[in-house]
């Protein structure tokens, strides 16, 4: 709960930008602490833990490097509002979106 009565907050609003599992453990937290805020035993429905192997090979890790943006030529980008940054080919998109970026693990 935040420091206003009835009022949760979790994830971006709570810590800033962060993860997407950090913002999904957050609502799991602040469904526990509504529940007991409205009386109920913050036992709520939890389905069966999933054993996730905490190890990984080395090995099979391999560094890419990103793919560049197309941008739109400079002597097209004088005098007008369109965008500069026209974005990734759909397949370069779908090439960077399986890059690993960063996972914080030591």
């Amino acid at each position: 709960m935040t420091t206003m009565d009835g009022v949760f907050a979790g994830g971006d609003v709570a810590r800033g930008p962060d993860t997407v599992i950090s913002a999904i453990a957050d609502g799991k937290k602040a469904a526990v602490s509504i529940d007991l805020y409205l009386g109920g035993k913050g036992k709520l429905n939890k389905g069966p833990k999933i054993d996730i192997p905490d190890t990984f090979d080395e090995d099979e890790i391999v560094a890419l490097n990103r793919f560049p943006l197309d941008m739109l030529p400079v002597d097209k980008r004088m005098n007008m509002d369109n965008e500069v940054v026209l974005g990734f080919h759909k397949l370069n998109a779908m090439a960077e979106s399986m890059r690993c970026l960063h996972c914080d693990r030591r």
